[in-house]
């Protein structure tokens, strides 16, 4: 079975809307899924800017729909259209930068995006295919419209990790009752394809770095792309295949953290009903339908609503100690909080309940002394992270608990890289305190 709903859509070259938390798309959701009646009206907190939604759906009406700014300026609202269908207008400053056309029952319709001259210029409308939906993309500079497909699937999810990071060559995407999907042209399709093979390729062919003859700066090989929070944390990573560290399963997480769930780079707080909350974060071992607590907080993020228990301060943001449970019944985070972020010690947890960080946290970001565990293979970093990143003293070890290198600094600035290679022998390279290397020798193991 295809695609049979759209939640919302946007074309990727001109529109930013994240839609992994946006709260169209999440209120639709709940809506087709129980087709119940659902009225709220919440503030949505977002890069410091605080906005206004007070909506209502239901079967048979059309929507209610008003977004307004902190200065009570209109910025989304609902125009009704003919045979019952009605318009979702979205502006930007004082000009109308979109509309969403949906059917009496509720359906998306169209995206119509403005040019300079108010006008129509770019579009996007569903197509039956297949028993499912694809998007037929307008443009008034093309001589005639344009298929977009889905993209096709990957099963290797170290390939989907490489493409959420560096494959930006599609036209539109879309929140649908499929999860999040890209749309590209036949062009696009085929090198989407010709990426994939070659990535297929690359890492078939992978080999541990050995640095020999690499002059690039010593941090550029310490700070890995597997321990990228913003990949390994996207919605579409399981990492069925890392282990887990620490704790086994059914037991309470390591003492030192604790709770929370939200996309690592922002999490916008609000206040909602029962009825549009797409779920609630709860821990693998301790399902949030047992504890029978009222949570202390709802955090809208990932276009879910999760739950939280723990501290709050006066001005009702967590700080302290708490966590934060998905929609799924595992913990996203358990820890220390300062001002509503991860501040202090805690541990953040993959969707699929494995380990990603236990250690130090300051602002959002892994800033300290923790463990690192990677979604593309399950190896794991343990030692010092600044901004997220592994970096200076620490140790790389394989998913088998096979050392790979150990970074060592220096009491003058300086420092220490010791790469294990595969033949039994270690590279020992030292550097100075701006990442020069200054000397290199090989020994071996065995001997």
């Amino acid at each position: 079975m295809g695609i049979q709903f759209f939640y919302n859509f946007c074309i990727r070259e001109i529109d930013d809307t994240d839609l992994a938390s946006d709260i169209l798309s999440a209120v639709r959701k709940s809506y087709f899924a129980s087709s119940e009646k659902i009225r709220d009206k919440i503030t949505y907190d977002s890069e410091g800017v605080s906005m206004l939604y007070d909506y209502c759906i239901e079967k048979d009406k059309p929507l209610r729909w008003t977004v307004k700014n902190p200065q009570g300026g209109l910025v989304q609202e609902v125009i009704p259209a003919d045979g019952g269908r009605y318009y979702l207008y979205f502006y930007r400053g004082d000009k109308l930068f979109k509309r969403l056309l949906f059917s009496k029952y509720h359906t998306l319709l169209k995206a119509e995006y403005m040019d300079d001259s108010g006008a129509v210029g770019r579009s996007l409308e569903p197509r039956k295919v297949q028993g499912g939906l694809c998007l037929l993309y307008t443009d008034t500079r093309l001589p005639e419209p344009v298929v977009l497909s889905e993209m096709p699937g990957v099963s290797d999810e170290r390939i989907v990790r490489m493409l959420n990071d560096e494959f930006t060559d599609y036209t539109a995407i879309a929140s649908t009752d499929a999860g999040i999907v890209w749309y590209l042209t036949d062009e696009q399709t085929a090198h989407f394809k010709e990426y994939v093979e070659k990535a297929a390729f690359a890492l078939e062919n992978e080999q541990e770095e050995s640095f020999i003859g690499d002059d690039a700066p010593l941090f550029e090989k310490i700070n890995a792309k597997d321990f990228n929070m913003k990949r390994n944390l996207s919605a579409s990573l399981d990492i069925s295949q890392a282990k887990s560290f620490g704790s086994t399963v059914n037991q309470e997480p390591v003492e030192q953290e604790t709770p929370e769930e939200e996309t690592v780079e922002e999490e916008t707080t609000v206040s909602v009903n029962d009825a549009v909350t797409a779920a609630a974060e709860t821990e693998e071992e301790q399902p949030v339908e047992n504890t029978g607590l009222k949570p202390d907080k709802e955090i809208m993020a990932d276009g879910a609503v999760y739950t939280y228990y723990g501290e709050l301060d006066d001005n009702g943001n967590r700080s302290g100690y708490g966590r934060t449970l998905t929609d799924q019944g595992r913990t996203a985070y358990e820890g220390m909080y300062r001002n509503d972020k991860r501040s202090g010690k805690g541990a953040y947890f993959y969707k699929d309940g494995t380990l990603c960080y236990s250690g130090d946290w300051s602002e959002n970001v892994r800033h300290g002394v923790g463990v690192g565990v990677s979604a593309r293979d399950g190896s794991i970093h343990i030692g010092r992270w600044v901004n997220n990143k592994p970096e200076g003293n620490g140790v790389r070890m394989s998913a088998e608990g096979e050392i790979k290198f150990v970074c060592k600094e220096l009491s003058e600035g300086g420092t220490v890289l010791m790469n294990y290679l595969d033949d039994d022998t270690v590279l020992i390279s030292k550097y100075d305190k701006n990442g020069t290397k200054l000397s290199e020798k090989k020994i071996s193991l065995t001997e």
